[in-house]
């Protein structure tokens, strides 16, 4: 996604229904370069309330992919793509995760428990931020 595709999401949005003021964006920024973008367009139009992050070790995240691939038919979910998928987080999108967490905005998941755990932990978030 790009700043300018989230931007104009929100707007068309906001246009149907003045009320919607909370969006949920998922997986971005995924680098800094994202980030610097959306700061300079969106400053003054969001705010960054808080960041979900998924906390999930990559063992766990990599045989999780690869049993969704042998149904999803996505050719990307095989060991040797989620490894460089891990690397390209760990160079990109974790030091931006990093700098939220400065700023005290991020809410850690722990994503390897089960998937009622997940939601009940992100529905307590939601219900304290939102």
């Amino acid at each position: 996604m790009s700043v300018a595709t989230g931007q104009q999401a929100m707007e068309e949005t906001r246009q149907l229904d003045e009320k919607k003021i909370h969006f949920l964006i998922d997986g971005f920024p995924r680098n800094e370069e994202n980030l610097q973008g959306w700061t300079t367009i969106m400053d003054g139009e969001a705010d960054v309330k808080f960041v979900l992050f998924f906390d999930c070790g990559n063992e766990v995240c990599v045989n999780s992919c690869v049993e969704r691939g042998k149904s999803s038919g996505l050719t990307d979910d095989n060991r040797a793509s989620l490894e460089k998928r891990i690397q390209t987080y760990l160079q990109s999108t974790r030091p931006v995760i990093s700098l939220y967490e400065k700023q005290g905005k991020v809410h850690t998941v722990d994503a390897s428990c089960g998937v009622d755990k997940v939601f009940a932990n992100v529905k307590t978030i939601l219900d304290k931020e939102i």
